[in-house]
């Protein structure tokens, strides 16, 4: 039996090992980080602006972010904006703390505050939600969501909206709606990268309209500056910094003033007299 079967293992140790096709490789997509290196951009832009409740004027802003990678899936943007509307100034500063898989889209969490003057005295607004976007081909949805509260506004929520539809790899075109407790506003805008080729591929120039409640109207145009790798407008709105949010405070500020919402006085419950010998009532 032993010699009879010393052929047949010869057999087996000899002959050839059957073919196994190897597994799939995983591969994912192009810059995966949810924030592909540090970058920040900046820009300043100026216009006009219209209201039912102020005189028409001249519109400046500036604003700029600065976003960070938080290891490969996970990232953070500080950004900062300022505008002098009304005769006076609003100052902005908003955080953003997100995962982000460059090919599907966009989910974190936002806060910002912003101050202002207007009509007898000041307003502090403070707004705290989630924040989202959505990829498609050429086409990007984000927007925010949550809750805003001030010192001379009621707690309520709040939901500002923003569609982008990339016409060519650097040139975007996009609307949007927002809620806040200024009321509805829309706005529509494109936003063009210059060429490589120009020596000037980092910069892009924009301008937008606005349109709301109260009789509040804005045109605006300026000059973005981003700071990083160098790439299509397109791949830096999904691989780089999400949109400045807090750039929207200034807009909602005027409509609330164009609004009247200011205009009264706060009651006062304290009694202002003193004397016993007459009736004291309250402002």
């Amino acid at each position: 039996m032993a010699a009879l079967a010393a052929p047949a293992v010869a057999a087996d140790l000899t002959a050839p090992a059957p073919y196994v096709v190897p597994a799939a490789p995983v591969i994912l997509p192009a810059n995966y980080n949810a924030v592909s290196t540090v970058n920040a951009k900046f820009d300043i832009a100026g216009g006009y602006e219209w209201g039912d409740k102020f005189s028409n004027h001249a519109l400046g802003k500036i604003s700029g972010a600065i976003a960070f990678p938080i290891g490969p899936e996970f990232g953070v943007q500080i950004d900062a904006s300022a505008a002098a509307t009304r005769g006076d100034w609003v100052g902005a500063l908003g955080g953003h703390a997100f995962w982000r898989n460059p090919s599907i889209g966009l989910l974190g969490i936002y806060a910002d505050g912003f101050t202002t003057q207007v009509p007898r005295g000041s307003l502090n607004v403070a707004r705290l939600g989630v924040e989202g976007e959505y990829y498609f081909d050429r086409f990007r949805l984000s927007g925010i969501a949550g809750v805003e509260s001030g010192d001379r506004t009621k707690s309520r929520a709040f939901v500002d909206a923003l569609a982008s539809w990339y016409v060519q790899d650097d040139l975007r075109l996009y609307a949007g709606y927002s809620n806040t407790f200024a009321g509805s506003q829309g706005r529509a805008g494109l936003e063009y990268q210059l060429p490589p080729s120009s020596g000037w591929g980092n910069f892009a120039l924009f301008g937008e309209g606005r349109i709301g409640e109260h009789g509040y109207a804005s045109v605006l145009g300026g000059v973005r500056v981003y700071f990083g790798e160098s790439k299509s407008l397109w791949r830096r709105h999904r691989e780089d910094d999400p949109e400045i949010w807090s750039n929207e405070n200034y807009a909602a500020a005027s409509q609330a003033v164009s609004g009247g919402t200011f205009d009264k006085k706060k009651k006062n419950n304290k009694p202002t007299c003193t004397k016993a010998d007459r009736p004291c009532k309250p402002e």
